[in-house]
């Protein structure tokens, strides 16, 4: 706006416009200047438009309500309004893909409150994501990703969305968090999250990417490095097993009379014990607790459990498949009671007889 009045007081009105949104670009800026040899004062604002669809696009008239002092230094009130304006908007490019972000800038940042991969058992880690991006308002920014795992507990408090308006435009800043415990402590990996968006600076598709990360607790990498002699290495297949055995099996078939009745059956019980034993061991080191609580509950009962000692035995699992109300047990808990089934199954005696299915 250029005026010539004096001007005491004034109110700039922008009415609702369909198919655009709009962010007001910081203050009103007035200066004194001349313009055709005549003083004037000129006023500006700074409107940033983001529309909603592709085509013609008219930005209505802008009203300007001024008061100014006229004649005889009387107050007057009138009214300047602009003319109408008429944008071209043109389509989304098609190399930009399903996802529309277009931004002028975006940054990303990364931050753990400690190392995932060698956590303390029990211990959480805290995830915060930090997206700014330039030329975006708070509603067109992307919602946060989920970051869940079977063999992880994930906990998401809401996001936080803000918006600093600059001369540039406005910058929107998003923070996700996320709050992460693993169940069984093997070392897992978070796959990467891939956050496209468009470039309206250099008009290109581009992306930004929350890296992948390894989460576990150390104690299971210690664990893993002294025990893999006792459990065979937890690669170990359980045919490598069977065939490590098979000369024994053969040598002890052909001195029978010596040794007792039957004692390839009782040899490959044992075998089918130790088997077993890896199983459970494994599943337990991958997470997947449901096949773990299936086999632990099938073995007991054939041994013959009782099933109020299975019942509590089995508790632990039980509240994580089952969805059992309260906190899950720390990984810890799911250690000790996969040692006691160890322990209660290992020491089972070997069923004596023919064809004795034993595990």
């Amino acid at each position: 706006g250029v005026y010539r009045e004096t001007i005491t007081n004034e109110e700039l009105k922008l009415r609702h416009m369909a198919g655009v949104d709009w962010v007001r670009l910081g203050h009103d800026i007035w200066t004194e200047q001349r313009i055709d040899g005549h003083a004037a004062r000129v006023m500006e604002r700074r409107i940033a438009l983001f529309p909603k669809r592709a085509g013609p696009l008219e930005i209505p008239p802008i009203a300007h309500q001024l008061e100014i002092l006229g004649a005889g230094r009387a107050r007057e009130t009138v009214i300047v309004r602009s003319a109408p304006v008429v944008i071209d908007v043109r389509p989304k490019p098609a190399t930009a893909g399903a996802a529309w972000l277009p931004v002028r800038s975006l940054e990303i940042s990364d931050h753990w409150s400690t190392d995932p991969g060698t956590l303390e058992d029990g211990a959480r880690a805290e995830r915060r994501v930090i997206l700014r991006a330039l030329g975006a308002t708070p509603e067109t920014m992307p919602t946060q990703p989920p970051l869940r795992a079977p063999w992880l507990i994930t906990f998401a408090p809401p996001e936080e969305r803000t918006m600093q308006v600059t001369p540039q435009g406005p910058v929107t800043t998003v923070v996700w968090r996320w709050s992460l415990r693993p169940i069984t402590g093997e070392p897992g990996v978070l796959p990467e999250v891939v956050i496209p968006y468009y470039d309206t600076a250099q008009r290109a598709p581009k992306r930004v990417v929350i890296a992948a990360a390894p989460i576990g607790y150390a104690s299971f990498a210690d664990n893993a490095a002294a025990g893999w002699r006792r459990d065979l290495g937890h690669a170990a297949p359980p045919l490598a097993v069977f065939a490590a055995t098979l000369g024994l099996v053969i040598a002890m078939s052909l001195r029978s009379r010596e040794i007792g009745a039957h004692p390839v059956a009782r040899l490959l019980g044992a075998v089918r014990r130790r088997v077993t034993l890896w199983r459970l061991g494994h599943l337990l080191r991958r997470g997947q607790i449901a096949a773990y609580r299936r086999l632990a509950s099938a073995v007991l009962a054939r041994d013959g459990i009782d099933p109020d000692i299975r019942a509590g035995m089995l508790g632990a699992f039980d509240t994580i498949v089952f969805g059992t109300p309260g906190p899950h047990p720390p990984p810890g808990t799911l250690r000790d009671a996969h040692r006691r089934i160890r322990a209660r199954l290992a020491r089972r005696p070997v069923p004596d007889g023919h064809g004795g299915d034993c595990f």
